[in-house]
């Protein structure tokens, strides 16, 4: 999965229960219990804040980032 500004806008357009079970799917896929987040209204809007501001050099370290960890999950 790559992060580009396409891709941001979409997340955005989703309304709070949408990005909330994405991020639910995105923990479960990475081994994260879900109902370790924490997950509600007032996070998620703070959330959508955070997405709102990225900036193209945010969105290329957070593919960077993502890209690392799944090839140190593949490592037996």
């Amino acid at each position: 999965m790559q992060l580009d500004q396409k891709m941001l806008n979409r997340l955005l357009a989703m309304n709070d229960d949408q990005l909330g079970d994405l991020i639910k799917n995105i923990a479960t896929e990475a081994g994260i219990d879900p109902a370790t987040l924490g997950l509600n209204p007032n996070n998620i809007s703070q959330i959508r804040q955070a997405l709102g501001g990225a900036t193209e050099q945010d969105l290329q370290q957070l593919n960077t980032m993502y890209d690392a960890y799944k090839q140190n999950r593949r490592k037996p």
